[in-house]
């Protein structure tokens, strides 16, 4: 397995509606919700991807879900590693 990656992203003034189209874009994208963690996501590549591309392909999937959602805004932080992300609780 390639890079994998931690998305947070902030959806400023979304309405309910709006949000659940942004999430379903990211879904048929094959974005994975974290379910513990309201606003993260993960995102998997194969080891064909450079660590470039796998920015590129987030920043792509992040700007198709704003356009396809109608959202004004969407605020995003990366972490992308070739390490498992963990997750967990306490």
């Amino acid at each position: 397995m390639g890079y994998k990656a931690l998305v947070t992203i902030d959806l400023s003034n979304a309405t309910k509606e709006s949000r659940e189209k942004f999430y379903r874009i990211l879904t048929e994208e094959k974005w994975i919700k974290i379910k513990t963690l309201t606003t993260s996501w993960n995102v998997l590549f194969n080891d064909k991807v450079s660590r470039e591309n796998a920015i590129n392909i987030i920043i792509n999937d992040l700007r198709k879900a704003k356009r396809f959602s109608g959202v004004s805004r969407v605020d995003y932080a990366i972490q992308l590693d070739i390490q498992d992300i963990e997750i967990n609780y306490l």
